[in-house]
């Protein structure tokens, strides 16, 4: 069975994230793209993904709920949970890290949680453009608590990233499979960080608009429709990237 997922999208709830970008039209731009599977993965909140979890059910499309989180190190990780309560449960222990510093929607952009409905449920408050008072290993224990996955984000981007921020892979990671931003190609990832040699390098949209949904994807060989099979097929290396044109 091939998935052909895009696992790192932001919706409204990200400050970076654009307005249009509510569950529910995440969902409707993904399954035009042809996705199988998604995951709705803002900085440090898994809200807006619970919502789309909920309309994707109703639309036949697995929405993984997720978040990218940013950890004590300035690092980022995407945070994938294997169902909506395991995800609530997950983001109810690691929101009281999150610094109560107040967002500037002036500055930052608006932080939104919107439903299925495109309803405007609540105005989160504080800034999530903030590090978790979270290490990475520590982190990584309580994503591994709910069941989920760990994959590190653009791993050699110049800002909030493994390699940037710490200067190597640390060994606590050494079975996530890595992610490199879209804009790069694995080959011009490894010529600047030989460190990632060997290691299995994915590749998402992390999608802040809708159009660009979908603009690079990763398609597993699978024996289920699960996040858990995605993730060993990721482990194994049994998946190819996809780079749309324009």
């Amino acid at each position: 069975m091939k998935i052909a997922a895009d696992l790192h999208i932001h919706s409204t709830l990200s400050p970076c994230g654009s307005l249009e970008s509510t569950p529910r039209a995440i969902v409707e731009w993904a399954l035009e793209r042809h996705l199988d599977m998604i995951a709705v993965t803002d900085h440090n909140s898994v809200e807006n993904a619970l919502h789309a979890s909920a309309y994707g059910a109703l639309r036949g499309l697995s929405v993984i709920c997720g978040m990218e989180a940013q950890t004590s190190e300035d690092v980022h990780l995407l945070c994938l949970l294997p169902n909506p309560r395991a995800a609530e449960a997950f983001y109810s222990r690691a929101y009281p890290f999150l610094p109560d510093v107040a967002n500037n929607p002036d500055y930052f952009g608006d932080q939104v949680v919107v439903d299925i409905d495109d309803t405007i449920v609540r105005v989160e408050a504080k800034l999530l453009l903030n590090s978790l008072d979270l290490s990475i290993g520590a982190l990584e224990d309580l994503v591994l608590e709910f069941g989920g996955f760990i994959i590190p984000s653009h791993v050699e981007s110049p800002h909030s990233s493994l390699l940037a921020n710490l200067g190597f892979l640390p060994p606590e990671l050494v079975d996530c499979p890595l992610e490199i931003s879209y804009c790069t190609s694995f080959s011009a990832a490894i010529a600047a960080h030989p460190e990632l040699a060997g290691r299995r390098l994915l590749c998402n949209s992390d999608a802040h608009f809708l159009a660009d949904i979908g603009r690079v994807y990763t398609v597993y060989d699978v024996d289920e429709a699960t996040l858990a099979s995605v993730y060993q097929a990721a482990q194994s290396g049994r998946y190819h990237v996809v780079r749309k044109e324009g």
